[in-house]
């Protein structure tokens, strides 16, 4: 593990495996950098970077306000520190909105984006309820019963339900809150015709929230490639649930670069 002090004075812990292409990941809320750690075979031949945002895990709230662009910013720093000037950067459900804010504030450092059930806005039935049942359960200070009900959606493996369980607990309620609030207000519908690399959507065959959104992404991404891969049998926790498959894909999509 490794940290890092923003312009604000916040620490902020990540982690990194592995050498090669860099592999920036971001996280839905709550969840943190542990949700990936099935995705540590990809360290041979890649260089593994996961940041927990802040007010996850050992990462510290700080005073700024908690924005996407926020997120992307501290992302941003640690390429800096970590002398990565082209990522790859893979974002898994709301991950995608920090990982698409990233893309278009910072291109010159970005080589490609991958979304595992990404989406560019919140606005179908379903997703918004989704997003509600985060806030309402983050302000009944319900991070018990989360960290019980997402680590066990997501994998059987009993480390890495320990270590989602323990990131969930660590989220404050208000910070949590905030985070879903912030991907609520997230739009990025009408600036996806200035992405210009390439772009990879991943989805679980049976995730009924989010493979509509890839009509958003195929109609207004005009300058970059776009590229779909479905994965059998799962939903949308495809980085626990189907890590094998989930893993073979972002290797072939890198080595093309």
């Amino acid at each position: 593990m490794k940290r890092i002090k923003t312009e604000d004075g916040t620490w902020l812990h990540y982690f990194t495996l592995g050498e090669g292409v860099p592999i920036y990941f971001f996280h839905p809320p709550a969840l943190g950098a542990a949700v990936f750690r099935e995705q540590k075979p990809l360290a041979n031949g890649h260089k593994l970077v996961a940041l927990n945002a802040r007010g996850h895990g050992l990462s510290e709230v700080g005073k700024v306000p908690l924005t996407i662009k926020r997120w992307a910013a501290d992302a941003y720093d640690v390429t800096t520190v970590e002398k990565d000037h082209s990522v790859v950067l893979c974002g898994y459900s709301y991950g995608g909105l920090p990982a698409l804010e990233f893309a278009l504030s910072y291109p010159n450092r970005t080589k490609a984006i991958i979304l595992i059930g990404g989406f560019p806005v919140v606005d179908t039935l379903l997703l918004e309820r989704e997003f509600q049942l985060g806030v309402f359960a983050a302000s009944h200070h319900w991070q018990s019963l989360m960290a019980y009900v997402l680590s066990h959606s997501h994998t059987k493996h009993h480390i890495t339900r320990k270590k989602i369980q323990a990131t969930v607990r660590s989220v404050r309620s208000d910070v949590l809150r905030t985070w879903y609030s912030a991907g609520k207000q997230t739009d990025f519908t009408r600036r996806l015709h200035q992405l210009e690399v390439p772009l990879l959507l991943i989805y679980g065959v049976h995730d009924r929230y989010v493979q509509g959104y890839q009509i958003n992404f195929y109609e207004q991404v005009a300058k970059g490639e776009v590229h779909t891969a479905y994965i059998d049998d799962v939903g949308h926790q495809v980085p626990t649930r189907r890590s094998k498959e989930l893993n073979h894909i972002i290797q072939r999509f890198t080595e093309r670069l």
